[in-house]
């Protein structure tokens, strides 16, 4: 299974909703590049005639190659539980059809 790129929200408040300082801005900023910060998505909506703003730190980056291993197998697991419920419905369905 080929890794694939994973992005992950890390845990930082930028209270940049109403107007933030430049100076701020930048110090945040330095913050997040050291926790791993790749992103920050800022996405604004509007709810009962108010608008407001949320903002997330995001750290996108290829996964390891544990993470590979235990999201094939997880994949894995779920094919292998769909699999016995089709094998026990499809026995169900001889047993109830060549009689």
């Amino acid at each position: 299974m080929e890794k694939i790129t994973r992005r992950f929200e890390l845990k930082y408040d930028l209270e940049w909703e109403y107007g933030v300082e430049i100076g701020k801005i930048r110090e945040d900023l330095d913050i997040i590049e050291e926790m791993g910060a790749t992103h920050v998505d800022i996405e604004s909506d509007s709810s009962y005639d108010s608008s407001y703003v949320i903002i997330n730190v995001i750290s996108e980056r290829v996964e390891t190659d544990r993470e590979c291993l235990a999201r094939a197998e997880a994949v894995k697991n779920r094919f292998d539980i769909i699999k016995k419920r089709e094998m026990d419905q499809l026995e169900r369905l001889k047993l109830k059809y060549d009689k």
